[in-house]
């Protein structure tokens, strides 16, 4: 239940972003934290959910186009493996008089509930409150450590989660290490792996830069409730100081595992970020192999086509005079012999190969000499009497008598 002094808090809670205060005026000292986060839940939890909030971003993890990339199952079986993904936030506020004495706390979060919070409150608070009587405000101050601490590790397992499943969705982590990397070298394989990395590096940045944000804060939190505890301290008892250090033991602990999955979420970027860097290199060798192979092949087909046109040029003259020599209604070959026969086909075998292997150089003096005639018609000098009879009779008159 929401006192009505942390009333305040509700915008902070239904926002997007985590944000610390800690205000204490003549009257009032009011302490609270919100902590934006992301959560996963199956797609049955999600819709199951009578308190989930409509307004927050959410959707499937992975998309479904995602889940498609180089999968052999059925629509429907895709659906059971999806998850929700969806943004929370868990808020914490203490409210009460200025000097610590008379104070209330609400708790309000999807990651953890009253059955889990129910050792803190029952058995560890309890014990803080009666030690610390005569410093209220110290006795406040712990109990939001604790009370902290438990949300950092709660947060811890749903970050943790998170991770987990991307690393099913990117097919990395252990089962890399023990069987060994797929045959996905191929072209098609390579694009979809490197698809899936580019989600789950976005996916990676940005449950990272929720997840520091909320660190900041509650670093913030610690080093307020730290300071508010050496103030109010001044001779201390040993169990006094022993109590001190064992809850901000605990709390630094708990806060502890919260660094650890921010750590791993840092260096996946970094493995992601590698492996895409690989996956496209590979992809990029693959192509020009392709290309290499394909380029062998042109060569291939272009020495065949050569070695058919030999042949052609080859068959050219002897076909020529034969058909030559085939003619019925011509006189001119009644009196040929079998020696003018091969003289005719060797002269027109040499005509033809001189012909073939010089038509390259004859096309390029032809097109030289093309050119040359068009550039001496451009630089035809331009004659005094040409120009005399292109001007009017009057222009020349008018020249006159301006000079005049």
């Amino acid at each position: 239940m929401w006192h009505p002094d942390a009333l305040d808090m509700i915008d902070d809670h239904f926002g997007a972003t985590s944000r610390f205060t800690d205000s204490r005026e003549k009257s009032t000292w009011t302490t609270s934290i919100t902590i934006s986060h992301w959560t996963i839940r199956t797609c049955e939890e999600h819709r199951a959910d009578a308190f989930r909030e409509s307004h927050r971003q959410h959707g499937d993890f992975p998309p479904e186009n995602i889940a498609q990339l180089g999968s052999s199952s059925s629509s429907s079986e895709l659906s059971q493996m999806m998850h929700t993904v969806q943004e929370q936030s868990s808020s914490l506020v203490f409210t009460g008089d200025a000097a610590g004495h008379l104070w209330v706390c609400s708790a309000w979060s999807g990651v953890t509930d009253s059955a889990a919070v129910a050792p803190v409150v029952s058995r560890v608070l309890p014990r803080i409150l009666e030690k610390f009587i005569h410093q209220q405000a110290s006795a406040r101050c712990l109990a939001f450590l604790l009370l902290l601490g438990h949300l950092c590790e709660k947060l811890a397992v749903e970050y943790g989660k998170l991770l987990a499943r991307l690393d099913d969705i990117m097919e990395i982590g252990d089962r890399t290490l023990l069987e060994g990397l797929e045959d996905w070298w191929g072209t098609t394989e390579a694009i979809n792996k490197l698809k899936k990395m580019l989600w789950g590096w976005e996916a990676l940045r940005v449950f990272n830069d929720k997840l520091s944000s909320s660190l900041s804060q509650i670093d913030r939190a610690h080093e307020a409730m730290e300071h508010t505890i050496k103030q109010d301290a001044t001779n201390q008892h040993a169990d006094l100081i022993q109590e001190y250090n064992g809850v901000v033991d605990e709390f630094k602990k708990r806060y502890g595992m919260l660094m650890d999955v921010h750590d791993k979420t840092q260096l996946k970027i970094k493995q992601v970020t590698g492996l895409r860097d690989g996956i496209s290199t590979i992809t990029n060798v693959v192509d020009t192999q392709t290309a290499l192979a394909d380029n062998q092949t042109t060569i291939q087909q272009g020495n065949n086509i050569r070695t058919l046109t030999y042949i052609t040029i080859a068959y050219l003259p002897p076909g020529f005079i034969t058909a030559l020599y085939s003619i019925s209604h011509g006189t001119f070959m009644d009196d040929a012999s079998n020696e003018q026969f091969i003289i005719l086909i060797i002269v027109f075998s040499v005509a033809t190969y001189v012909v073939a292997f010089s038509l390259e150089k004859v096309l390029e003096l032809f097109k030289g000499k093309t050119w040359s005639a068009a550039l001496k018609s451009r630089k035809k000098p331009v004659v005094k009497a040409d120009v005399e009879e292109a001007i009017p009779e009057k222009a020349w008159l008018s020249s006159g008598n301006g000079h005049a």
